[in-house]
């Protein structure tokens, strides 16, 4: 659940889980799914015959992927093969300088009525391009973030970080900030190596209903996600309330990626449902990135009661952190002897849910929406299982698929909205990585770039991943890119690079 240059773990090391197998439907999370919305084929659509509820994905076989070769890691390297790439992409990739946007301010067109969108409308927004980079600010060095988000409205002097240690050995950070006196930001970082203590800590917690206004309910929580939020809250809830004295009219909006998605979707609870800060105060929007379950059943139903239309959960095909924990789970039951012992959970999803989903032109462009909420998380491919080296729970690649999942639905890759240029640009590309990763070549110490420029271009289909695509989506803001076409490439880890052939 790491992102940037310590997500180089892989999932499989990094959860460490046996988990059991799930039932169809877990005794306290029912399947709420409701039929998904194929964006891209134009329409809600019934599930029918003989294929399961909640995985149909397009009209036809080949836009459900069903005839997609299994993702396979490239076993051609640099190493042991000779690499003619394409010339123009032999340097890192030069964005323009960040400009003033205000895409987070009314007046930049941020959708100030979020919550009364419908789901579609809700995915199809261009702000989730924005959000994307704000999942992925929480990760970045703090002096970067200024010339990033200025231009987008943030007042710069407001961005605070909080870190605070949730186990012996490990951290978790968020970031509060304000946009003018419109609106709050709520980010929380996703995990880095040692975290992995935090999110194999999957026991339920205590009873947890008094703390988001349902004390008869019984709410149980992941217990490492439940801490992490609580050593994290006294210093975001003050920083809240300060900037609701400062614009008391100001709505608050929640993003996280991966861990931090579960953060996310706990202090959007706690903000709106538990007491600590004045009534007036509004959880207006929540965006959950490659978001884990957090709680039980009763959570669920409490979060989707309060905050079910202004959340919008995206997952990518196959990625591993939403998978976890399971439906059903066996947990450590705690330390020492009581390690050796296991605790089963329930554990459930929360919000409204966009999955994204390949296509059989390649990419993760097939979206899968479910307006009320679900735990279907497959795509209906039959090569539906977690992709354990986190390839596709990676923001670049959420960036991406949703960017090309726009143009298959809309017919436009958004190349001159104010909102692609507000995050294609230099300023917001991770000045750690960006120095050291070359579109064309991986570098392992940066095998899994961030979201923007130099960044991952996903490809579920070698044959279908060219690097002219690849430069496109890096380097279109405004025009389209004038490089020649390039040869045929591989992906590996979703990175383009030319083979020459």
């Amino acid at each position: 659940m790491a992102q940037g240059l310590t997500e180089g773990l892989t999932g499989a090391r990094a959860m460490g889980l046996t988990p059991v197998q799930a039932p169809a439907t877990a005794p306290d999370t029912p399947d709420t799914t409701d039929s998904p919305t194929d964006i891209t084929s134009g329409g809600s659509t019934p599930s029918t015959g003989s294929t399961p509820r909640g995985s149909y994905i397009g009209s036809t076989a080949l836009l459900a992927g069903n005839n997609i070769p299994a993702l396979t890691r490239s076993t051609v390297s640099a190493a042991s093969r000779a690499v003619t790439p394409n010339a123009n992409l032999l340097r890192n990739v030069q964005l323009p300088k960040c400009q003033q946007s205000n895409v987070l301010l009314s007046a930049g067109g941020f959708p100030i009525n979020w919550q009364q969108l419908t789901a579609q409308q809700q995915a199809e927004h261009p702000i989730n391009m924005v959000m994307f980079q704000l999942g992925y600010a929480a990760y970045q060095d703090p002096q970067q973030l200024p010339g990033c988000l200025g231009p987008m409205g943030i007042d710069t002097k407001s961005i605070k970080f909080v870190n605070a240690r949730d186990t012996p050995v490990s951290a978790v950070t968020a970031v509060v900030m304000k946009a003018a006196n419109e609106r709050i930001f709520v980010l929380f970082k996703g995990s880095d190596i040692p975290n992995v203590i935090t999110d194999l800590n999957c026991k339920y917690s205590g009873p947890a209903g008094a703390a988001f206004g349902a004390p008869t309910s019984d709410i149980r929580m992941h217990d490492g996600f439940y801490r992490a939020w609580q050593v994290l809250e006294k210093d975001v809830v003050a920083y809240v309330a300060s900037y609701l004295k400062q614009a008391p009219g100001a709505k608050i909006y929640v993003i996280g990626h991966s861990l931090g998605a579960s953060l996310a979707s706990i202090a959007a609870l706690r903000l709106q449902k538990g007491g600590v800060l004045p009534a007036s105060a509004d959880v207006a929007g929540v965006w959950l990135l490659a978001s884990p379950r957090s709680g039980n059943g009763a959570w669920r139903d409490a979060y989707n009661a309060a905050l079910l239309t202004r959340t919008l959960r995206i997952t990518n095909f196959r990625d591993f952190a939403s998978r976890l924990p399971q439906q059903t789970q066996d947990c450590s039951a705690g330390s020492g002897l009581l390690s050796l012992m296991a605790e089963r959970g329930q554990y459930a999803q929360v919000g409204r849910s966009l999955v994204q989903c390949p296509a059989a032109s390649g990419g993760l462009v097939q979206w899968n929406l479910y307006s009320s909420g679900s735990e279907t998380l497959e795509c209906g491919s039959g090569k539906d299982g977690a992709d354990m080296s986190a390839a596709t729970h990676m923001l670049g690649a959420y960036f991406d698929a949703w960017r090309r999942g726009y143009l298959a639905s809309k017919g436009s890759d958004l190349a001159n909205d104010a909102r692609t240029a507000a995050v294609l640009c230099q300023e917001c590309v991770d000045a750690k990585v960006a120095s050291r990763f070359r579109l064309t070549r991986l570098d392992p110490s940066a095998a899994f770039p961030p979201a923007r420029a130099g960044g991952p271009v996903t490809c579920f289909n070698d044959d279908n991943c060219r690097v002219q695509r690849a430069w496109n989506a890096a380097t279109s803001v405004g025009s389209t890119s004038s490089a020649p076409a390039a040869s045929l490439t591989r992906c590996n880890g979703y990175i383009c690079s030319d083979l020459g052939v």
